[in-house]
């Protein structure tokens, strides 16, 4: 079974950043949700947290706004690059749990009407404490009048999580797909495996993400002076009810 990973936030893109656009190209609400972060991003500038391959920056910068993309992998950096040969997005290679130094290294001083962080990339971090910096830094490099939005999955309750499991995610003619995880009760972390066969190979690709719920989240922000707007369960506004299975959060200072 699966065992957990030591801390490395470029896990998750060195593992996916070869297939992630293949796999999950039907996964996302990607005209709805650009339409809904230009909309709250106002004249810009834009940060994206864990701006893989660009899906969500692309067409954001392509409305003429400054977009600056930070991720911990340089593998989902490069494709990046290989899909926009006109940098009109900023990538910047950084944890997104120290944005401070990795916008700082990077020679960056902007101060941005919008920081979001899309597809339960903020839940990728290592821990309640991180997520809280992560907020902390977000919001230190917000303008007064910006907006931070988190869109993530609702977790079940943690009982119904198994400490162990294994299951296929697909089946091809050429390939098959099973994921495998662990869940840690001590740290809300869920580590996984998504085991790729193929005629002659496995592949291992490992990630790991927080189980963490809505509430969390809000008392994370709180601690870094933000404070819940709106919450709705897809980014086309749809109301976010007790039976919803993910939602966006959309935060802004409290003074």
């Amino acid at each position: 079974m699966a065992t957990n990973e030591s801390s490395d936030p470029s896990i998750y893109g060195r593992s996916f950043a070869d297939v992630y656009d293949d796999w999950y190209a039907t996964s996302f609400e990607t005209d709805a949700a650009v339409a809904a972060l230009v909309q709250l991003s106002g004249a810009g500038p834009v940060l994206e947290l864990g701006v893989g391959t660009g899906r969500l920056a692309l067409p954001i910068a392509r409305t003429g706004l400054r977009v600056v993309g930070l991720d911990a992998s340089q593998e989902m950096l490069d494709k990046l690059e290989r899909l926009d040969p006109t940098r009109s997005v900023v990538p910047v290679l950084g944890d997104m749990a120290n944005m401070e130094h990795s916008l700082r290294s990077a020679d960056l001083t902007d101060r941005f009407s919008l920081v979001f962080c899309a597809f339960n990339t903020m839940l990728n971090l290592e821990s309640f404490d991180a997520l809280a910096q992560c907020f902390q830094g977000s919001r230190n490099f917000l303008l007064p009048d910006g907006r931070i939005v988190v869109e993530a999955f609702v977790p079940i309750d943690e009982s119904m999580i198994p400490e162990q499991s294994l299951s296929p995610a697909r089946v091809e003619s050429d390939a098959a797909v099973f994921i495998e995880t662990t869940y840690d009760r001590s740290t809300s972390r869920l580590h996984g495996r998504h085991i790729e066969v193929q005629p002659g190979v496995v592949r291992v690709r490992p990630w790991s993400v927080l189980i963490c719920g809505p509430e969390q989240l809000d008392a994370a922000a709180r601690t870094a002076g933000l404070g819940l707007l709106q919450r709705q369960s897809d980014w086309n506004g749809s109301s976010f009810t007790n039976e919803s299975a993910t939602h966006i959060s959309i935060y802004a200072p409290t003074a």
